[in-house]
């Protein structure tokens, strides 16, 4: 029985088979002629289509937010001029990375920031001798606005690949660096700041308003 209906089923296929490759899908006795309907090469160029041979012209930078916290920080932020630190602020902003002609002003602000915990002299990669440019180190670091990766590790800590390079983390400890959403990123800038260390330093803000899901994009919550 099993080889009867193996074989009727084989019978009825074949045929079947043989109709749908034969190039006469309506019966007329005629080859069909190939749909082209789909074929993007066949479509006609869209005139100003963007692609690879023809890029969008980017703007000027109005913005950097490699490391959060940076500019607001450290960017004239004692000032006792209002103009002159929106205009710091927005040249910043529009400057390459690592612009020598921003260490001066974020050196005077580390200077505050350092004694933050009322103990001058402990700020990451400070100089321990007053006589030298204790802030220069450090400055130099954070010129680089930059948000690295290493993404041969798993996991995210925040400055974690920056505070290995300097000898703030012990290898391992700043997993793959960058940073969630979830991350308080601005704790942890005035921790380093202040203090030299990657905690240790509250912003007083305990949670966000809502909560992020890292697991699904785009990862922010829904605004309120």
């Amino acid at each position: 029985m099993k080889r009867f209906n193996l074989a009727l089923c084989c019978g009825l296929l074949i045929p079947f088979a043989v109709g749908a490759c034969n190039g006469d899908d309506n019966d007329d006795d005629k080859a069909d002629v190939p749909s082209t309907a789909g074929n993007a090469n066949l479509l006609p160029a869209i005139p100003g289509a963007r692609g690879a041979t023809n890029p969008p012209d980017l703007g000027d930078r109005i913005d950097r937010a490699g490391r959060p916290a940076i500019g607001a920080a450290l960017i004239s932020t004692f000032t006792a001029d209002p103009d002159t630190k929106r205009k710091d602020t927005a040249d910043y902003n529009a400057s390459g990375l690592s612009s020598p002609a921003f260490a001066a002003t974020m050196k005077t602000s580390l200077g505050i920031l350092d004694g933050l915990d009322r103990n001058c002299g402990n700020q990451l990669l400070a100089d321990p001798d007053p006589a030298k440019d204790r802030y220069a180190p450090l400055a130099k670091v954070l010129l680089d606005d930059q948000l690295y990766l290493n993404s041969a590790k798993p996991g995210s800590v925040y400055l974690g690949v920056e505070a290995e390079v300097v000898g703030a983390a012990m290898p391992g400890q700043g997993a793959g660096g960058g940073r969630q959403p979830g991350d308080d990123v601005i704790a942890r800038s005035y921790s380093v700041l202040a203090a030299g260390a990657l905690s240790g330093i509250d912003d007083g803000v305990d949670k966000d308003d809502t909560t992020p899901d890292p697991r699904t994009f785009p990862f922010l919550a829904p605004p309120q």
